[in-house]
């Protein structure tokens, strides 16, 4: 930590620069929109609030540390899913990831879990499947801390949201394939028309992929349909009709996760899949969706918008178990009995928003905009586990594959559970604008939350909650900022421990400060920020209990945060990010937990990417990127127990023609042997043994864009 205080400080002093050399003429003003306006499509950066967050303004003045990646910084970088894009923003980590599923169900943001919204709306159910790819994203906004404008279900650690692709102001036709490492295959499209004043107008992305896995036996599929309809009835009054779908299939396996202990981790073959068998039926997971926007400007000042959506993210997984129960694992002879785990969850979720937007004036140096609305949510879960009726021997040192399907298909009695829910919340939220440089943004949110049935012992009751909000932001002329917000978040949850005790609702309270600044004609934007997060009623694996949880009483997180993203120049991009992380249980029934650090939160995380373009003919560029990731000890469910940290270096390489272009982006050059995530338990399975539960990264490999503009 030591080290990076001078790092932190030069961020301060860059971001509170100069007062004095922000007065500009208007002429100067005027060239800067014109530039700004020019590079808008091909912007790294966003300027302001995505409109699916509902506030409105410029990020600058914005009280709170929010970091978006544009979809052309996601192309530059060859990312695929959330956690290729996570990398641009701090204080993110994936944890524990065990299934080829998982995708960003797992997201950690300031040591806590985070909730995945799509266009400002929940996206899957407590325990569905969440899937994502870049086919269908636009823009990924990382909040840090509560967000209680964007839904009253926003963790205090902070949520992702993802603006979907919809028809835009230009045409759109691009086709790009894709190829690389581990049998990767992909082609994706992304046909549009431009939206019209009065008329018809549409978006359509597909996409499809296969890859197998480093890993033995895994092969994937992947299958995305987006299509848009949008109906323009006159300027400022349209309709849009949306659906997404996303599907997976995984055979041979779905778990990724290695147990062994500490003489045997990472020494054994990479490609070792114990969990998986060519045997095992196939798996699958799938998020469907559809949405309705209505939205009407009455004029200049007042907008409404109304949208409602409906998910559904069934899913089914096989994986191999021993017959302990846990993650294949051997005895001191290197031999298990392996049998199978068959998952099944079917959920859904309901959504309804309404909300207004307006500014007015309350005199000639104070300004306002008010967003109010209210939010309808519903949510039901099924699901149900089972396990083969047959183990089979197996010896790690003389590995034999090739289980009878039939056999490994034969299962036991599933055990069944069932959660519906449903919340109603009310809100508003004011920003209040005193002459030019004081921003006051304050409101609350009041939730209503009645849970309709649960597999639980104790009666069900109704909860509800007030979380307030007030943030003030200073402007040091009109590209640096500082500012202070509270704010609190309630979060209902489903389901009970072990003895059948519902769980309180979630609740939460932020305090947060920082700095920000745009440098570059608004090209590029720093943020140094500081947090001190507390979380009541947490939920934590029950140790004692496989497969349920607990209740705890408290836990906090205090850290520092810098984020740097934007172009340097028309030829430098960068983006670059450093996190500190404290994250510990402050109160627990269980006194010897106390002081512990939270599992799968690292203590420090570094992020670099940057790219330096060459200019040739014409609108050609010849593009070098090179970056990096730094994590250093994650904290595990064992007290002062961490997993190693790594550094993994990527680069990549890129021919842009305009019309064409060719991508090639390299990851873990060095072919870093990891934990990605994962965690330590001391006998878990044997008694007085360190077990480790991890995942590992995947070895150097390589993914090959090319694309053409029509």
């Amino acid at each position: 930590m030591n080290k990076t205080l001078p790092v932190l400080m030069c961020l301060c002093n860059l971001t509170l620069y100069g007062y004095s050399q922000q007065k500009t003429d208007s002429l100067r003003r005027q060239r800067l929109q014109e530039i700004i306006v020019l590079e808008k499509k091909k912007s790294m950066k966003a300027d302001s609030m995505a409109s699916t967050l509902r506030l409105e303004g410029r990020l600058l003045e914005t009280p709170q540390n929010i970091s978006s990646v544009t979809s052309e910084l996601i192309r530059e970088q060859g990312g695929l899913e959330i956690k290729d894009i996570a990398r641009n923003a701090s204080g993110i980590k994936m944890g524990y990831n065990s299934s080829v599923f998982d995708a960003s169900t797992t997201v950690m943001v300031r040591g806590f879990g985070a909730i995945t919204y799509v266009n400002g709306m929940p996206q899957r159910s407590s325990m569905g499947a969440l899937l994502d790819d870049a086919a269908i994203i636009d823009r990924v906004d990382f909040i840090k801390g509560p967000a209680g404008f964007l839904l009253s279900s926003g963790e205090p650690g902070g949520s992702i949201n993802i603006s979907t692709k919809t028809p835009g102001p230009q045409r759109i036709r691009q086709l790009e394939l894709a190829g690389g490492s581990f049998g990767l295959l992909r082609a994706a499209a992304d046909i549009g028309s431009a939206v019209k004043t009065k008329g018809f107008s549409y978006r359509i992305n597909a996409a499809y992929q296969q890859q197998e896995s480093f890993q033995d036996f895994i092969r994937t599929k992947k299958y995305i349909a987006a299509p848009v309809i949008q109906y323009n009835f006159k300027p400022g009054t349209w309709l849009l009709a949306e659906y997404n779908l996303i599907r997976l299939t995984a055979d041979g396996g779905s778990s990724v996760t290695q147990v062994g202990t500490e003489e045997g981790i990472l020494k054994y073959r990479i490609g070792n899949n114990f969990a998986g068998d060519p045997g095992l039926p196939q798996s699958s997971a799938m998020s469907q969706s559809a949405r309705l926007l209505f939205s009407h400007r009455f004029n200049h000042q007042w907008k409404l918008s109304i949208q409602s959506k409906y998910t559904a993210t069934p899913s089914s997984t096989w994986a191999l178990l021993s017959d302990n129960y846990s993650p294949v694992n051997f005895d001191n002879t290197d031999i298990t009995r392996r049998m199978s785990q068959y998952s099944h969850i079917n959920g859904q979720v309901a959504a309804v928003q309404a909300y207004v937007n307006g500014t007015f004036n309350t005199g000639r140096q104070i300004n306002h905009q008010l967003v109010a609305g209210t939010d309808y949510n519903y949510s039901k879960d099924n699901f149900s586990v089972a396990y083969g009726l047959h183990s089979f021997q197996f010896d790690r040192n003389k590995p034999q594959y090739g289980l009878d399907t039939d056999s490994v298909s034969a299962l036991g009695k599933s055990t069944l559970i069932n959660r519906e829910n449903n919340w109603l919340s009310a809100f508003v939220y004011n920003t209040t604008r005193i002459q030019g440089k004081w921003y006051f943004n304050y409101g609350g949110r009041f939730t209503w939350n009645i849970p309709i049935t649960t597999n639980t012992k104790s009666p069900l009751c109704n909860e509800t909650a007030f979380s307030p909000r007030l943030g003030i932001t200073r402007l040091l002329g009109e590209n640096t900022s500082v500012y202070a917000v509270y704010d609190q978040s309630f979060i209902p949850q489903a389901g009970a421990d072990f003895e059948g005790n519902n769980f309180k609702p979630l609740r939460g309270n932020s305090l947060e400060a920082g700095a920000k600044r745009e440098w570059f004609q608004r090209k590029l934007i720093t943020t140094l920020a500081v947090y001190h997060i507390i979380k009541n009623n947490l939920l934590v694996s029950d140790l004692q209990h496989p497969r349920f949880n607990r209740q705890i009483g408290q836990a906090t997180s205090t850290g520092v945060e810098a984020d740097i993203i934007g172009r340097v120049s028309n030829r430098i991009t960068v983006s670059a990010n450093y996190a500190y992380t404290y994250a510990i249980t402050s109160k627990d029934s269980r006194k010897e937990n106390e002081g512990n650090r939270l599992a799968f939160t690292p203590e420090q995380m570094i992020n670099t990417w940057i790219q330096y373009a060459i200019p040739m003919n014409g609108p050609t560029r010849l593009s070098f990127s090179a970056g990096q990731t730094t994590v250093t000890r994650t904290a595990t469910y064992t007290p002062d127990v961490y997993l190693k940290g790594y550094t993994k270096l990527d680069a990549g390489i890129a021919w842009d023609a305009g019309k064409w272009y060719l991508r090639v982006i390299a990851d873990n050059l060095t072919n870093k042997r990891y934990f990605s995530s994962g965690d330590i338990l001391i006998g878990s399975i044997h008694p007085g043994v360190k077990s480790y539960y991890y995942i590992e990264g995947a070895p150097v490999s390589f993914k090959a864009f090319a694309g053409i503009r029509l």
